[in-house]
């Protein structure tokens, strides 16, 4: 889910001008070996290098980032964690990023209620407050008009900046998911042929025994003649 939505960030920065680089959230595959204690397992790829944290959710602990806050990738970390929370209305993050250069992996997701999108151990709604009252925006954030987290501006949301790129000033309701909605199955009784008349029968009866007879057929005859069908 937090490559998903990595993903969906990640289009939208690239269409910004002069936002470059863009942070990716590496795939984790599942496999399954048979003949192992431990049939199911987790793979993903080797990065190479030490992992360097760019965003924890120990903001100024023991957990904080050992990278410097003014790296161009920690600041596009911090404008992933804005984005995101803005995308999901406050109701979902991503933390504990870190990888090497642009290659995240091993994040820690963060939801405000329990069961949200089917994650059930996940929910830490002091974490998405404390990142809402922490979160300075940087230039990135600016780049995307994304809406300041605190201070008068969030307060006031109408006072954004007109040509935002943000997803959630176009979306409408309480849509979290960045799948599309599904659009119901046309009524098959909109496609019904509705059945021939069977009103016309007696009057084709009628015209074949005047080519037969070469007379029009009493009424006696043409009762005769449907009678016969």
């Amino acid at each position: 889910m937090s490559r998903e939505y990595c993903k969906i960030f990640a289009a939208e920065a690239r269409a910004a001008p002069g936002f470059g680089e863009v942070p990716e959230i590496i795939p984790l595959y599942l496999i399954y070996r048979p003949a192992n204690n431990i049939p199911y397992a987790t793979l993903e790829e080797d990065l190479g290098k030490p992992l360097e944290s760019y965003c924890s959710r120990e903001w100024g602990g023991a957990g904080a980032p050992t990278v410097s806050s003014s790296s161009e990738a920690v600041q596009k970390c911090q404008t992933f964690q804005h984005w995101l929370y803005q995308w999901t209305n406050g109701s979902f993050l991503v933390t504990d990023l870190a990888g090497v250069d642009w290659k995240m992996t091993d994040v820690q997701i963060a939801t405000k209620l329990r069961g949200y999108q089917g994650l059930k151990e996940s929910c830490f709604p002091a974490l998405l407050n404390r990142f809402a009252s922490s979160h300075q925006c940087n230039a990135y954030c600016e780049l995307l008009g994304l809406t300041p987290l605190k201070g008068p501006e969030a307060a006031h949301p109408q006072a954004k900046a007109k040509g935002s790129k943000s997803p959630s000033a176009g979306r409408k309701g309480s849509q979290l998911s960045p799948q599309p909605q599904k659009k119901g199955l046309p009524s098959p009784q909109g496609t019904r042929k509705s059945a021939p008349s069977t009103k016309a029968a007696p009057q084709a009866s009628e015209a074949v025994a005047m080519q037969l007879l070469g007379q029009p057929p009493t009424q006696e005859e043409g009762s005769k003649a449907q009678g016969m069908r």
